[in-house]
Formats: structure tokens, sequence, C-alpha cells
């Protein structure tokens, strides 16, 4: 019987630790919450006042956090980091099936016309998600990877899958704030709502030195059957050389010829 209760009182101790790094691990990903937006900068008393946390707990928790590579500190505050992204990539980035495989020879095709960059990218909540990228040796000074984000409001390919999406997803985008990258940047929530209806019109968008100063930008949708954007493909480079204008057509072939390859292959793995 003695071990018994020696065994009870000497769990007390553990289970008190382990109900702590319980609370530790809740209030951290309260705090994480409190981000609305990826590129989003939130100070500490931002974030206490959205949480309902003490100031004292968000410092204490931003530094943990920091450390572990999951926030990063940045003039005003700070701002989700890379390591986040990651495992978002995993969770939450909604690529459909067969997109990058059945995109990829019309992809290849696109920037042997252009010899520029060429993306294909789908909408992640209100931000622009990367499926894949091509380049060559006239590299973009834009900073995108495979996997990685792009702000929605300033690029080409965030318009065109803004201008398509759903009026829920198009009034989270325009709530803001809408961060200004270079003075070209759209920022006034009214001014974007009338690019994203040209968009739509047009079926094409453009990033006029909106993200990078020295980077232009063309996006079209990958539609599918009811005309819904199921990803964009877009074609950047550096502005001094490249004219958006010149790329155009090919750029509509080529996604309506994706648009009508990803349809096919949907249809035969429904039918299957």
């Amino acid at each position: 019987m003695a071990t018994v209760l020696e065994c009870s009182r000497s769990a007390g101790p553990a289970e008190e630790t382990a109900q702590a790094g319980r609370a530790v691990v809740h209030k951290a990903f309260t705090l994480l919450e409190a981000w609305q937006r990826r590129d989003e900068i939130l100070g500490v008393s931002e974030l206490a006042r959205r949480t309902g946390l003490p100031k004292s707990t968000s410092h204490r928790l931003l530094g943990i956090l920091e450390a572990a590579g999951v926030v990063e500190r940045v003039t005003g505050g700070h701002r989700l980091g890379d390591r986040l992204h990651g495992f978002s990539a995993v969770l939450s980035a909604d690529s459909p099936p067969a997109l990058r495989e059945v995109s990829l020879p019309f992809l290849q095709d696109l920037y042997e016309l252009s010899h520029e960059t060429i993306h294909l990218a789908t909408l992640d909540g209100v931000d622009v998600y990367c499926v894949e990228k091509l380049y060559g040796h006239r590299r973009s000074p834009l900073a995108s990877r495979a996997g990685g984000w792009l702000p929605a409001h300033s690029t080409a390919l965030g318009k065109v899958l803004l201008a398509y999406a759903d009026p829920a997803t198009q009034r989270r985008a325009l709530a803001g704030p809408l961060r200004e990258y270079t003075a070209a940047t759209l920022t006034q929530p009214l001014r974007l709502a009338g690019e994203l209806r040209a968009t739509r019109l047009r079926g094409l968008a453009f990033d006029s030195q909106e993200t990078h100063p020295d980077v232009t930008c063309v996006a079209a949708p990958v539609l599918d059957p009811r005309g819904r954007a199921v990803a964009a493909i877009s074609i950047s480079g550096v502005s001094r050389r490249f004219d958006p204008t010149s790329v155009v057509d090919s750029l509509r072939r080529t996604a309506r010829a994706a648009s009508v390859a990803f349809a096919g292959v949907r249809g035969d793995l429904r039918a299957a």
C-alpha cells in the first residue's frame, strides 16, 4: 500500500508539468491565431488586445515562437515565419489533384516562347500559393519559390485569382490592411475592387511594378467547366526589358489549353 501511495504522490508534479505544458501550447496557438494575414505585422500590444492574453505572456510566447522560427521579428513588430509556412504547405495548400502534372507541359511551352519566369499558383485563403516556378538565366528579382507564398493584392496571380473568387473571399481580401510593397501598390480597397472587376472582364491581370519596383507581370486563370479559377499562370520579367502585352496572346492560349486538359483529367478521375 505504501508503494502505491508513493507512486500516486510522485505522479502529482509530473501531471502538473504536463498541464503547464498544455497551457503553454494552447496560449501559443491562441497567439498565432491572432494573425489574419501571412504578411500582417503585429506588435505585442495588438496581439494582447486580440487574444486577451497579458502583454507579459504575449511577449514571452513571442520569444519562444521566434526562437523556433515560427514567427519573425521585423520593423514594427512580428509576422508569421517561414517555418510555419512550411507546415501550412503540407496542411492547407489546396492544390487540386494532378494540377501540377497536367499544367507542367504547358508551363514549359510558355517558358520556351518567352524565356521569362513562369508561375503556376492557387489561392490559399487570401494569399497566393506557388505550385510551380520555371525560370532560366534571366531570373526575376522578385523573391518567389515553389511551395512559397506571394501577396494577392499586389501580384497579377493574386488579382486574377481574387477576381474569380467567391464574394466572401473577395471581402476578406479587401478588408485589409493592404500592405504597400512599392509606390505603385494598390493599397486602397476601392481601387483594388475596381481592378478586380476589370480583371474579370478582360480575363487577365497585371502587376505593374506593384510587388517589386523592377518587375512587371501578367497572369491568366485556369478555369474549370463552371468558369471558376482553379489556378493561375503568370509570366513575369524585369520591367526594362519585358513588355507583358507582348505575351498576352500566348498566355491566353496556354491558360485555355491547360483549362481543357485539367478538366479532362478531373473527368477521368471522377469516372474511375
